[in-house]
């Protein structure tokens, strides 16, 4: 289905608040490869972003906290 510039919806995407990947389909992009497929530049409105954290990011999360606290000199 060709979109018309003017006539396209606006669309939601799940965007990581840490490191700006967004979800597309099952997988976490860069959000230059979204940009380019969504041609967001020529949208009448910009996307709407909702918060989310992407998988690689929730891993690095869990790791920090699974290791031992450093105790800190004054």
């Amino acid at each position: 289905m060709e979109w018309r510039i003017g006539r396209r919806r606006n669309p939601n995407l799940v965007t990581c608040s840490l490191c700006l990947r967004v979800h597309r389909g099952s997988a976490w992009v860069e959000p230059e490869s979204v940009i380019t497929e969504l041609r967001s530049y020529e949208l009448d409105t910009a996307p709407t972003l909702l918060p989310g954290v992407c998988d690689a990011c929730t891993d690095a999360i869990l790791g920090r906290r699974a290791q031992p606290e450093e105790t800190l000199a004054a």
